[in-house]
């Protein structure tokens, strides 16, 4: 403002302090103009930073290998910072147990001129506290290198001066406080440290340590399926060993046991005194307690597949404790213990599954004599309730302890006295497996006194008794009437001398063959009324005889063949009728289902006599 007239002020001091003021406000719009430039050039840093985080954490959330977000952080971050170089290193056994290795992943502005960087960097692996990487896997924080040729702990140096290389920085991609990855920068200059892009890097690194957690992780995942698949693929294999060796057992236990049972019922028939019909009818309760043993073992790992299936009958439970009684009373006699039977039961016959009753009984009355002293008493009790049944053995031993009660039915589960007293700690296991494949429970408690007390208890129904069936009388030569003729296929010298003993009494016309070629032969040379298949021949087996046969006889009305086998498996007896069976007699031969198959081939005889 020019002053007014009359001031002392000349013209030429009112220019000089007009222009004084003029210079210092163009100095302020300079000043102004330079803050409102930086603080509009470090908004768009900011973004720029923001837009870079938010780049990799969009990635880290959609990638499923760490290779690919790390790619794509190494160009980001390269093309935010103007440095030329970035690559990745990762652990050697993707774990962090070192050593870090280069992931193969790398990003370079002018990948011919640094080749030998790159083929160097490839080539070595960095311990904890070694080289740039391993430095920043042992702090677990940014690390910042201002001259790579000038830095002590650089195996690298060298090469990297080559390539023009400089300044340096590297940081981690954390998962919690633990490296997952490390990534390191190079420039083509020497640079000081930028506090504001380590603490970027911090956020970097966090984003980029969930993919390599969601890459390991999927990697135990992996590892863990591969090794849930082996031990599957390996108790498949120990199943199929297991069945083909029960199978194997069972045939060669089940042959001999034929030829025991089916010559006892032949001697039944025979005059024989009251003390030889006793010793033979010992003889047969044993063995057909062998061979319902034998059953229930082999159905043991049904029970464990939840294979198993109750095979209901009836029987005079009455009869089937005395026989138990008698068969174990020497051995407690042997051992000076009293082994009693108290049961409270109506004269009548039940339905349910004699061979597992029978078995989880057996086994109760043989672990009470184990554990009862000389001089103690063990106690079978029998009763019914209704439609229960309830079983009870006590024992004079020391007892099972509260904690023990449950345990003790689980397999190879013992107490100490168990283990002293021997035996594998699978009798009880067994046990639990056939009632509750009954529906029925298991347990033990206290006996009043002295012992233990093991009951058992499961869902039955009065049966009617079984109608007899009618044998076959020898056929008369001067009848109208003729013989069964019955081809016997079965290579067993044993077991063709049990078969004719058996067949004797009905009056068939046998003729034997000792494999399947020998019975395919004579079955198209002749006609039958009846063939018992055997299964295991030599020359040729039962099965491929039966399908020969069947393709011989065509659409014509085919001969009854019932295969005659020890292996008596449901998947092997679904096989044998699926060939063209019309049914299965297992062995040992019970006399009521053969002379029942008998029966049924009476009716076409007497159409054909």
């Amino acid at each position: 403002m020019i002053p007014p007239l009359g001031s002392d002020e000349t013209p030429a001091l009112q220019i000089e302090r007009l222009e004084r003021r003029l210079a210092r406000e163009r100095e302020a719009r300079r000043a102004a103009e330079a803050i409102a430039e930086t603080s509009l050039r470090d908004l768009y840093r900011e973004q720029q930073r923001l837009a870079l985080v938010e780049t990799i954490a969009t990635a880290a959330n959609l990638s499923d290998h760490p290779d690919e977000a790390f790619a794509l952080a190494l160009r980001a971050i390269c093309d935010f910072t103007g440095w030329r170089v970035g690559q990745a290193y990762m652990f050697a056994d993707a774990a962090p147990g070192g050593p870090l290795v280069f992931s193969g992943v790398w990003h370079d502005a002018d990948p011919e001129l640094r080749r030998e960087f790159r083929q160097i960097s490839d080539r070595l692996s960095f311990d904890r506290g070694e080289g740039l990487p391993g430095r920043v896997w042992a702090s677990g924080k940014a690390c910042w290198i201002q001259d790579v040729a000038a830095d002590p702990n650089f195996p690298r140096a060298e090469p990297a001066k080559r390539a023009g290389l400089h300044a340096a920085f590297a940081f981690p991609a954390l998962i919690g406080e633990e490296v997952g990855a490390v990534l390191e920068f190079f420039l083509e200059r020497p640079a000081p440290p930028d506090e504001v892009l380590l603490k970027t890097l911090d956020q970097i690194g966090a984003q980029l340590g969930r993919v390599v957690e969601r890459h390991r992780n999927r990697g135990r995942t992996r590892a863990h399926t591969l090794a849930l698949e082996e031990k599957t693929a390996a108790a498949e294999a120990a199943s199929r060993a297991k069945s083909a060796f029960l199978a194997v057992t069972s045939h060669e236990i089940r042959t001999p046991l034929n030829a025991v049972l089916g010559l006892s019922q032949a001697l039944q028939r025979e005059p024989l005194t009251a003390t030889q019909h006793e010793l033979n009818d010992g003889v047969l309760a044993s063995g057909e307690m062998l061979l319902r043993l034998l059953n229930a073992v082999l159905d043991m790992s049904k029970i464990e597949a939840d294979k198993a299936v109750a095979e209901m009958g009836d029987f005079d439970l009455r009869a089937k404790l005395d026989s138990i009684l008698s068969i174990w009373t020497p051995r407690a006699e042997e051992a000076s213990v009293l082994l009693t039977l108290d049961a409270d039961l109506p004269q009548a016959r039940i339905r349910t599954d004699q061979g597992r009753i029978e078995q989880t009984l057996v086994n109760l009355v043989s672990n009470a004599l184990k554990f009862t002293p000389a001089g103690g008493e063990v106690r079978i009790g029998a009763a019914l309730f209704g439609d229960r049944l309830r079983l009870t053995v006590t024992d004079g031993g020391p007892g099972v302890a509260p904690e023990d009660r449950q345990r003790i039915f689980q397999p190879f589960e013992q107490t100490d006295a168990g283990r002293d007293a021997g035996g594998a700690g699978l009798g009880l296991a067994i046990c639990a497996g056939n009632i509750a494949l009954l529906g029925g429970q298991i347990g033990c408690e206290p006996a009043d006194g002295v012992g233990e007390r093991f009951w058992f208890d499961v869902p039955v129904s009065v049966a009617a008794p079984i109608a007899t069936i009618a044998i076959a009388s020898p056929v008369n030569a001067t009848s109208n009437d003729r013989a069964l003729r019955v081809l016997a296929a079965e290579d067993n010298a044993g077991n063709r001398r049990v078969l004719e003993v058996l067949l004797a009494p009905a009056g068939v016309e046998l003729t034997f063959a000792e494999n399947g070629e020998a019975a395919v032969a004579a079955a198209l040379a002749d006609s039958f009324d009846l063939i018992l298949m055997d299964v295991n021949m030599p020359v040729m087996d039962g099965v491929e005889a039966l399908r020969l046969i069947r393709v011989a006889e065509g659409e014509a009305s085919h001969t009854p063949i019932h295969m005659l086998t020890a292996n008596a498996f449901a998947d092997d007896v679904a096989r044998y009728m699926a060939g063209g069976a019309d049914g299965v007699l297992t062995k040992p031969i019970q006399l009521p289902q053969l002379f029942a198959v008998l029966e049924t081939c009476l009716s076409p005889v007497a159409q054909a006599a």
